[in-house]
């Protein structure tokens, strides 16, 4: 991507050059003005962590603390490669929804798959659009069962984000393969407070929240926090079939946080947060292939180099995409001395109706959609050790439970009904139950060996009524009914050593054993399914990883880096079976291997520095696709690298904080996201473009009044976010009736950029 300096750009360098100036004609920088905080250092080993760190208002980046190992413990401490996302990160740098995250934290990528409505998350090179995600979402620890539902609106409602790099499943269970990202909810205040929030952004950007917190009385131990916020987006392109916008969306999110202590050994947390999206369309259309002309279908098989940024020509029949979802949840803790007894139950329901334009062309030709509701409950009891000298542990029993009932449909319409089509009527059922623990023996005052585990065992059950609908072929239509149940036993132990040569500096290295569950084959589009084929087995792997996290400077720089090597055996991939059908199997080994490296530089009370890169070479070891040859190419992809596994990723912020004359405060943030190149197919032929993306937020603040004024996407990078390769129905109706000479059997649909955003918000506090 070519980047033009202009008007914007001259601002923003004389934004940050001012406030550089100031900064020196004040006088007030101080380099020393980090606090250390009172905490009490033993040799090679923090204290308990204090009250200050825990509520995360300790200023010394030695005391940021973290609960990924299920306890507060330092950041430092824990033998993990993990990256926090704090609150101020998430004001200071404007961040609306969850899909924002890798704006700020290296090394994870989301990319829109069927648009954004569901993005396919990747850690370390990780990737899988087959069955469930390698990556697990949770809120408050509880698990988000669905990918349409990871683009959640945050509505000032986070205390922190932590991003738990590599394998987690011994502590977290489901779908954490090759990591976690757990949103962790603000806690109701101690006294009366509240703000009042509004926007306005160009593209139809308009902005409204209103958050209150407190006691329910003066002295109070129960407390509150409730929250309203909605987000409205004019979109950026039009449907040029209606000439109204395509991408008009509306997103509606409450919160309601309710805590107390009866007695100084109890207490609770009860939350319930609501968050909805209604959106028309998404932008994104099929291109045609360029190369690998196939004598058989008369045609181009194959795609090669950069999928072409879409930013125009999005005519389709007018969808929609509707979501609801509710979350509600209990934690409950009790201290009985030699232990803390937790208690975590919640419940999650889905709502999805999703209709669209498959063919994503102006003629009547394909529709498609996915409706039902997806609900689920768990159950987390876990123990808890109080940490001493010698000895930690925590032990847990996990209860889960998954319905999802849901209705896919595929079919032709219009001119080419004829064709007929698939509907699938699905009742998913997960029920698991599982056992978990972890236990850190501190050798000596230096050595740490930790051993964590986890046992579950978890059965899936499917019942699937594929309807074939009325075709020219088929003028009657067939309906064909499966069911089948399967239960899977992983056990999954990691080994963590720690040396910790002073209270500065910890070193680790670990060796992680993952799983993730396998799944079943309901139908499919071509050919038929043997009675072998119809559930695939459990993915494997075993990882490795050396790290080391210093901090420097009275805890004003804080460094950790790692190097990791990845084994993923019997991997999900599509194949073909037996009898012609397209469908899952565990035909794929890979191994996935890199470095990451983040730094965060707190140079005085008005400038802060973080920079964070990853490197990963993720490759097939050994996988066979026999369509490819169908296509032309060559059906053995051992050596190709995985989709959507960038090779390189970097991210920077700078902050500046700068006092006004007559109270004012004056804070600029930068933040800088680079993503090299990803590979869109399993050939390894197509490629997504690397993408340089940079967000400005400039804000005035007084007392309780603030404005903020943002740019994202400053250089308007018009590069295509994501692509996969499909059928495009309106291609098969084409050559069907003789409308072309051949059959391309996949094309790239390609999903349009995300342009230049900006605006300006107020907020009051109260």
């Amino acid at each position: 991507m070519s980047i033009k300096p202009n008007s914007l750009t001259f601002a923003i360098v004389a934004v940050l050059a001012l406030q550089s100036a100031h900064a020196q004609q004040s006088g007030k920088a101080d380099a020393t003005t980090s606090e250390t905080g009172n905490r009490q250092l033993t040799e090679g080993r923090s204290a308990p962590v204090s009250a200050q760190a825990e509520a995360g208002q300790s200023r010394t980046l030695a005391a940021i603390t973290v609960t990924a190992t299920k306890r507060v413990e330092l950041m430092q401490d824990v033998p993990i490669a993990i990256n926090v996302v704090t609150a101020q990160d998430i004001e200071s740098a404007g961040l609306t929804s969850a899909a924002d995250l890798s704006m700020l934290v290296s090394g994870i990528t989301m990319i829109p798959v069927a648009g954004p409505a569901a993005s396919n998350v990747v850690i370390r090179g990780m990737s899988s659009t087959i069955g469930e995600p390698n990556v697990s979402f949770f809120i408050d620890g509880v698990y988000i069962p669905s990918r349409n539902a990871l683009n959640f609106l945050l509505a000032n409602n986070i205390a922190r984000v932590e991003v738990a790099k590599g394998p987690q499943y011994a502590l977290y269970g489901r779908n954490s393969f090759a990591g976690a990202v757990n949103f962790i909810t603000k806690k109701p205040s101690n006294r009366q407070e509240g703000s009042i929030s509004g926007g306005l952004g160009n593209y139809g950007r308009r902005d409204a929240e209103v958050i209150a917190s407190g006691p329910f009385s003066d002295g109070s131990s129960y407390h509150y926090r409730v929250g309203v916020a909605r987000s409205d987006f004019g979109g950026f392109y039009r449907n040029e079939l209606t000439g109204k916008k395509l991408d008009k969306t509306s997103a509606r999110g409450a919160f309601l946080t309710l805590n107390g202590a009866p007695t100084d050994r109890l207490n609770g947390k009860f939350n319930v947060i609501y968050d909805g999206m209604h959106r028309r369309d998404f932008a994104q259309r099929f291109v045609s292939n360029n190369a690998g002309f196939v004598p058989n279908f008369n045609d181009n098989q194959q795609y090669f180099g950069d999928v072409p940024s879409l930013t125009n020509g999005f005519a389709v029949t007018p969808g929609r995409f509707n979501r609801d979802s509710i979350l509600a949840s209990l934690t409950v803790n009790y201290d009985m001395d030699w232990a803390t007894l937790t208690s975590v139950t919640s419940y999650n329901h889905l709502k999805l109706d999703y209709n669209y334009d498959s063919d994503y062309s102006a003629a009547q030709i394909a529709m498609a959609g996915t409706h039902g509701p997806e609900t689920s409950i768990s159950q987390d009891f876990r123990l808890v050790s109080p940490g001493s000298e010698q000895f930690d542990w925590l032990l847990g029993l996990y209860y889960y439970h998954l319905s999802n009932d849901h209705v896919d449909d595929s079919q032709f319409v219009g001119q080419a009904a004829a064709l007929g089509g698939l509907s699938s009527d699905n009742r998913e059922r997960t029920r698991s139950a599982a056992m978990y623990g972890m236990a850190t023996w501190h050798m000596t005052p230096r050595w740490d060996l930790g051993l964590a585990m986890r046992y579950t065992r978890e059965t899936k059950s499917v019942d699937a009524t594929t309807t074939s609908l009325p075709s020219a072929r088929n003028p009657a239509g067939s309906t064909a009914l499966f069911g089948a149940t399967r239960t899977f036993t992983p056990f999954t132990p990691g080994l963590y050593l720690t040396f910790k040569p002073s209270r500065n500096s910890t070193f680790y290295a670990s060796a992680v054993k993952a799983i993730k569950v396998g799944g079943f084959n309901t139908f499919t589009a071509n050919g038929a399914i043997a009675a072998n084929e119809r559930s695939y087995n459990m993915e494997r792997s075993t990882n490795y990883e050396l790290g080391a996290k210093f901090s420097l400077l009275d805890g004003r720089i804080f460094l950790d880096m790692d190097v990791y090597r990845i084994n993923w055996r019997n991997q999900i991939v599509r194949t073909i079976g037996s009898m012609g059908a397209l469908l899952n199997a565990n035909a794929g080994q890979t191994t996935s291997k890199g470095v990451e490296a983040n730094l965060q530089y707190e140079a005085n009370r008005h400038w802060s520095f973080k920079l964070g890169g990853t490197y990963n070479n993720a490759k097939y070891d050994e996988y066979t696709f026999p369509i490819i040859a169908l296509l032309g190419g060559n059906p053995d992809l051992s050596g190709v690298r995985l989709q959507y596994s960038p090779r390189y990723t970097a991210n920077l912020s700078v902050i500046s904080r700068q006092p006004l004359s007559n109270g004012w405060a004056w804070t600029t943030r930068l933040d800088g996201h680079y993503r090299s190149d990803m590979v869109a197919i399993q050939t390894g032929t197509a490629t997504i473009p690397a993408a340089v993306l940079f967000n400005l937020n400039s804000s005035l603040e007084i007392g309780r009044l603030r404005m903020s004024l943002w740019v994202d996407n400053m250089f308007n990078n018009k590069d295509a976010p994501g692509a996969v390769f499909t059928g495009d129905p309106a291609t098969t109706f084409q050559f069907a009736a003789r409308q072309r000479p051949g059959l391309q059997l996949f094309q790239a649909l390609v999903n349009a950029p995300k342009l230049r955003t900006f605006g300006v918000d107020f907020r009051y506090r109260f």
